[in-house]
């Protein structure tokens, strides 16, 4: 049960890893060139389910084909997406934003009205009513989908000329499900109250972000494509490129070293593969906060037929040790992960990440098939109640029940390391309050099980 489940968990990032890449950057003036015309920057969020629901989501993605503003009077304007297919998966931007367009030229005005056009919804999900039992229940591992569509939003956005901002476009997950207990029967993208947008940047209160600051924008994994000077690019396989620019703040990981590189940017290599943490700023540019080489190759082939929630069963060929991607991150001692090569290690929870060999898609309900010799424990994002927002660790409770945990845990904060969202810092959170994280979960017996990239609170 321990090798399905994570399988299940494991593709999400195998296919952001090793997926095709594809898809342009976002940008340039779009209606009404000329003067007059303001910068606009464009994330996307989502508000998880409650997590008293007892839900056990594993993947739920959209394609998002289009966005458009209506003005209050005078002609509609297209806003360029960073990729003209862009999939979201949600289960990510609970915790994380991810740039849906950047440096968009808009005309001066009050727009009144963001029309979001959309493909292909899918939630993968399972159930587990035993508590303290880890996996998915035997059989449950299921998807549903719902109809493509439009949802209009209203909006009350004024923009002038040069002005430089954003909008968090935000999409409420519990609105899209009908339940039965912990199974989904049905996901309507297009239903009442399911899309909102709101201005960036948020509140002081609301951010740990600085002036000038629209959003974090953290670990985004793809091929860098190009390096020139202190700037970056970097191709994700379902988002398009971000080119971002080092700074004297900019973190690079140990693991430049280990590979043989500098501790700065000569760490920074084009044809390789990396995660990066920035921050989106208000001109529609990013700054480079970290930079996490990987020592693998992306490929792609085959694996265009690798979708967001498939099943895939892989087989670990005389495995290497397995590793950690720690991003400069605390990370307990005593993990039974860290250099094994045992599947038995992989707990239900854990999201992996792995260079393929082999791969066969997945074809009707009979799972794919992948071979490797490298496995990478990476971050999973799910949504808990805080019992005490302490600092720099704090515990919390209510898991999605597939992790098997009934029992408050630790969570460990790396100082210069955690974004913030929703609050200002983390000890703001109330006892019993919501919050996401993306976090590599490291697991028991070690303690903090937990180690925090993000929190995002709700």
């Amino acid at each position: 049960m321990i090798r399905q489940t994570s399988a299940a968990v494991l593709l999400i990032f195998a296919s952001i890893l090793l997926a095709s890449c594809s898809g342009a950057p976002g940008g340039g003036c779009v209606s009404n060139c000329g003067g007059g015309n303001a910068t606009l920057s464009l994330v996307l969020t989502a508000t998880p389910p409650n997590p008293t629901l007892a839900l056990s989501i594993q993947a739920f993605t959209t394609t998002i084909t289009g966005i458009t503003l209506t003005p209050a009077s005078g002609t509609a304007v297209n806003v360029s997406l960073n990729s003209t297919a862009y999939i979201a998966e949600f289960n990510r931007v609970t915790s994380d934003s991810t740039p849906l367009a950047t440096k968009v030229s808009v005309p001066a005005g009050n727009y009144t009205q963001m029309t979001v056009t959309f493909s292909a919804p899918r939630i993968t999900f399972c159930t587990q009513t035993t508590p303290g039992t880890p996996g998915c229940a035997p059989g449950t591992l299921g998807s549903v989908s719902g109809a493509a569509g439009t949802a209009t939003i209203s909006t009350n956005l004024s923009v002038t000329g040069s002005m430089e901002s954003g909008v968090a476009l935000n999409v409420n997950l519990p609105n899209t499900l009908t339940l039965n207990g912990q199974t989904v029967t049905a996901v309507n993208l297009g239903a009442a109250n399911v899309f909102t947008a709101t201005a960036l940047p948020p509140s002081s209160t609301l951010t740990d972000l600085a002036s000038g600051e629209l959003s974090h924008v953290d670990d985004v994994m793809g091929l860098v494509t190009s390096v020139s000077g202190s700037t970056l690019t970097i191709q994700t396989s379902t988002r398009g490129n971000i080119t971002a620019t080092a700074n004297s703040s900019t973190g690079f990981s140990a693991d430049c070293t280990t590979l043989g590189f500098g501790q700065d940017f000569t760490c920074v290599k084009a044809n390789t593969a990396a995660i990066v943490d920035t921050l989106l700023n208000a001109d529609g540019t990013f700054t480079l906060v970290f930079f996490q080489p990987l020592p693998t190759k992306l490929s792609s082939g085959d694996l265009r037929q690798l979708h967001l929630g498939d099943q895939i069963v892989v087989t670990l060929n005389a495995p290497n040790p397995f590793q950690i991607i720690s991003k400069g991150l605390l990370i307990p001692t005593g993990s039974t992960f860290e250099n094994s090569t045992s599947v038995s290690d992989i707990l239900p929870g854990q999201t992996v990440a792995l260079p393929v060999l082999t791969f066969t898609a997945q074809s009707g309900s009979t799972p794919g098939a992948a071979s490797s010799q490298n496995l990478a424990l990476r971050f999973t994002r799910f949504t808990a109640v805080i019992s005490t927002a302490t600092s720099p660790q704090f515990n919390a409770t209510t898991f999605p029940p597939f992790f098997g945990i009934t029992t408050p845990q630790l969570f460990q904060t790396t100082s210069g390391r955690l974004s913030l969202d929703g609050v200002s810092n983390l000890t703001s959170i109330s006892g019993g309050g919501t919050f996401s994280t993306t976090a590599l979960y490291v697991g028991p017996p070690v303690a903090p099980a937990f180690s925090v990239l993000s929190v995002r609170a709700h």
